[in-house]
């Protein structure tokens, strides 16, 4: 167990953190961030590690689906991926929506290379459960893979940690396990989901789906032109 004292008189931002959240950069976050992630890993409702999955594109254009989300959840949404919308919200934020009741208010508390970690703010309004609030973190950490006929992938693990403000619904989860553990985890990673499976889109037929990002006259188009750019070089004309 480690764990990371809080600045004397200060806000107690202590993280104890286990084998599960040792990746965390805790050296390298603002003390923001480590105040979030305190609030919900220091007593996480269910906390799990994902198994890898690999996105078949390089990295540069994977780092691009992640850093411009407003662009890819419309990717999602006309290529029939998924129903996300996404908003910006200031300079490292999003509000977003899945479209089957559950929303969102994210944050990227770090970004480097190879790792990202997320705070969710989020709310969902289900059948069974009128109203469900809580926060979540995620981490991501992505490494390039190179195959044997030399194309390159990311192989990305996700870690989360969920914590449910209602105690007598937390109280439920814990006994429920593992069923309450995968609805609430699947919640959290459907979005990346959601993005592999663009990646997978992408590596099949680039073009197409370049021709098809161009229909969407709403989005920013010199982000349109970079991910052209990314998706097929060659046709990319070159610049005066």
């Amino acid at each position: 167990m480690l764990l990371v004292p809080p600045v004397a008189g200060e806000q107690d931002c202590g993280l104890r953190i286990d084998d599960l959240g040792r990746s965390f950069p805790l050296d390298r976050m603002e003390r923001h961030a480590l105040c979030l992630l305190a609030g919900v890993v220091n007593d996480p409702t269910t906390s799990h590690v994902n198994p890898p999955i690999v996105t078949p594109v390089r990295k540069a254009v994977y780092d691009f689906l992640l850093n411009h989300v407003v662009l890819t959840a419309a990717l999602v949404r006309t290529l029939g991926i998924g129903q996300y919308t996404i908003d910006r919200v200031g300079a490292q934020g999003f509000q977003g929506a899945d479209g089957q009741g559950s929303e969102a208010l994210v944050e990227l508390l770090y970004k480097d290379s190879t790792q990202r970690v997320y705070h969710i703010q989020g709310t969902h309004h289900g059948r069974v459960f009128p109203l469900i609030t809580g926060e979540a973190i995620v981490t991501l950490t992505s490494q390039t893979r190179r195959g044997n006929d030399g194309k390159e992938s990311v192989e990305t693990q996700m870690a989360v940690y969920a914590r449910l403000d209602n105690p007598m619904l937390a109280a439920l989860v814990k006994v429920l396990k593992p069923f309450l553990r995968d609805v609430i985890n699947g919640k959290l990673v459907g979005p990346f989901l959601a993005i592999q499976r663009l990646g997978e889109l992408i590596a099949a037929d680039p073009e197409q789906v370049s021709r098809q990002a161009e229909t969407m006259l709403e989005l920013d188009k010199a982000e349109l032109d970079a991910m052209r750019a990314l998706l097929v070089p060659t046709l990319t004309p070159p610049s005066p």
